[in-house]
């Protein structure tokens, strides 16, 4: 499904949701014209170094941009946008599979969020919400 945005448009939606979370813009936002046909199959994703144990705020910001396009099915490919595809970055996805807050469907070539990481994205959520009503 192609999105009706384009890459300006994402670019301020991922930073404004970066702010928010983690204080600064993100650094990973990758663009290009055309699918990212070479991680079709997740181990082409290059996960096996991935170590990752914490969660930041870098994650938190990015994860919940990728959930604004994609309701939680994001494909391997990329999220397709108005003349342009839009990659997750490759260690923040990998870390929602080690932890469990995501699977990967093979046959549709998509990550989906599980109920675990749904619960997780509910209290990142709730934490920001918190934040806020604290602010002056």
């Amino acid at each position: 499904m192609m999105l009706d945005l384009d890459e300006a448009t994402a670019r301020r939606i991922i930073d404004a949701v970066a702010n928010a979370i983690d204080g600064k813009d993100a650094s990973a936002k990758t663009f290009g014209g055309t699918p990212f046909d070479l991680l079709s199959e997740f181990d082409a994703w290059g996960q096996g170094n991935n170590n990752s144990k914490n969660d930041t705020t870098r994650t938190d910001a990015l994860t919940i941009a990728y959930l604004l396009f994609t309701g939680g099915r994001i494909p391997l490919t990329g999220i397709q946008m108005d003349g342009v595809w839009f990659r997750p970055d490759k260690w923040i996805i990998g870390a929602l599979v080690k932890k469990g807050r995501a699977i990967i469907d093979e046959q549709k070539q998509e990550i989906a969020l599980t109920a675990a990481g749904w619960s997780w994205v509910a209290g990142v959520l709730e934490a920001l919400s918190k934040t806020n009503k604290s602010a002056p």
